[in-house]
């Protein structure tokens, strides 16, 4: 852990100064959505402020955006940027420490375990959700925990597990299961079922979702693991690329007494290539077993991120490395502290906190701050428009999930030049008091807007009616 803390030493020296999320923080829909959250929860209620979206009609209730709140319920006080770091890298080195006691839990020895380990923290993949600016999907270390009490004796130890494995499926109910199945392969214990403590209560909260599960096809991009990133080839960004040394688990997979920790790594490995593997990101042509699987349980299909199941699949070849390495020369222990530190400025660069903090349309939120009424923000169609809520605090058309109504679609159509000869009048009518306009992307034509409203009354603000 120590370690990797070592290798992230500039972006943590940063903290005060960006957010540690993707590269475009505020155009990035699953990070607004997680900071928006805990900016909800602090400021009157996430339920409040989802009546607040897709205005007038409101927002659906949370669980069909954001299943496990959990952390903004709990952490909602934290402050942007410092606070958020700190969590971020929190659960980071929470992953490589629960992972180091998985490791030892093996059979591995100390020298092999140090080995394996800085590869670990070495691998700019063990930041790829992190470095997202997601929160709880990049949480891994209950599961990791769960799998070092298994070789514990005692019933406690077992239910321990259990308990553990349900709270990974708290964080992300996906990779409880990956967990699940992994301690099932290593060794099933009647204890596990203790999961079921935690699991039940969070189904039946789950319960609206389930007609809807299977819905959607995954989406394209960053959602699995690219062959490309396990030879940590230039074809894929940074943090999709696996720490060279890793890999010779693979081999270590084949020692005596190893073959189940093989058999979680190449389970890990199957999901986290995901359901049509490509060599860099994109879509792939050839299906894989995977793909039936999804297709043949009820409820899988919903899985849109395989590539989270390399918290799995990395800590399992850290464990095979480390059982290798026990069994070399001293003087092996060499290179992979070598390689390790090779590999300091991709870790770096993948953790992405140098960001600004600011949202685009800054000075538009804070005119708006004091006004009243329900606002447009025609250029922040789901996500952006999020990231300015935070600010401005008032109404908004647009959503955590578009397509809620047809207010804020028809008002950018109308504004892009289609005919509407109404949808003025009903903004007027539903409370909308002023049209957003921000370049978020680049230059936006107002012309059409300017001819019907007039000129701007604030910084991109466009007023539609006297405020009530």
């Amino acid at each position: 852990m120590a370690f990797g803390a070592l290798l992230l030493a500039g972006p943590i020296a940063t903290f005060d100064q960006g957010i540690w999320g993707p590269h475009a923080p505020y155009l990035h829909r699953d990070f607004l959505g997680a900071v928006w959250l805990f900016w909800a929860e602090g400021a009157g209620g996430s339920e409040f402020w989802l009546s607040q979206q897709s205005w007038p009609q409101g927002g659906l209730p949370l669980v069909f955006h954001i299943p496990n709140p959990w952390d903004g319920w709990l952490l909602h006080d934290l402050t942007l940027p410092e606070g958020w770091n700190r969590m971020q890298l929190g659960h980071h080195l929470a992953n490589l420490g629960a992972a180091a006691l998985f490791v030892r839990s093996t059979g591995a020895g100390p020298r092999g375990t140090l080995g394996a380990m800085a590869l670990l923290a070495a691998s700019p993949l063990m930041l790829h959700e992190i470095a997202g600016g997601r929160t709880l999907s990049g949480v891994a270390w209950p599961g990791l925990l769960a799998l070092a009490l298994l070789p514990v004796e005692g019933a406690a130890a077992g239910i321990g597990a259990g308990l553990l494995l349900g709270l990974q499926g708290l964080c992300y109910l996906y990779t409880g299961l990956l967990f699940g199945l992994a301690a099932l392969v290593l060794r099933p214990r009647a204890g596990l079922l203790a999961a079921g403590l935690l699991m039940a209560p969070y189904a039946a909260y789950l319960a609206p979702l389930w007609g809807g599960l299977d819905t959607g096809a995954p989406p394209a991009g960053f959602t699995r693991l690219p062959l490309a990133g396990l030879f940590t080839a230039e074809a894929v960004p940074e943090r999709f690329r696996l720490a060279p040394g890793l890999l010779l688990g693979l081999l270590g997979g084949l020692l005596p007494g190893r073959g189940r920790l093989l058999a979680v790594v190449l389970l890990a490995g199957l999901v986290a290539l995901g359901d049509r593997p490509s060599w860099a990101l994109g879509g792939g042509s050839v299906a894989s077993p995977l793909a039936w699987v999804l297709w043949a349980v009820p409820g899988l299909g919903r899985m849109h991120h395989p590539v989270r199941a390399l918290f799995l699949l990395l800590p399992a070849l850290a464990a095979l490395v480390a059982a290798l390495l026990d069994r070399l020369p001293r003087s092996a222990l060499l290179l992979p502290l070598a390689l390790a530190l090779c590999m300091t400025g991709q870790v770096e660069r993948a953790a992405a906190v140098a960001q600004p903090v600011e949202p685009p349309g800054m000075a538009s939120a804070a005119w708006l701050a004091d006004k009243e009424g329900a606002i447009v923000d025609l250029t922040g169609e789901g996500g952006e428009a999020l990231g300015l809520q935070i600010r401005h605090g008032r109404p908004i058309a647009e959503g955590l999930r578009q397509g809620r109504g047809d207010l804020s679609a028809r008002t950018r159509a109308w504004a892009a030049g289609e005919a509407d000869a109404t949808v003025l009048s009903e903004l007027r009518a539903a409370g909308f008091t002023y049209l957003l306009v921000v370049e978020r992307r680049g230059p936006v034509d107002v012309s059409r807007i300017e001819a019907a409203l007039g000129p701007p009354v604030g910084p991109g603000v466009y007023a539609l009616a006297t405020p009530p």
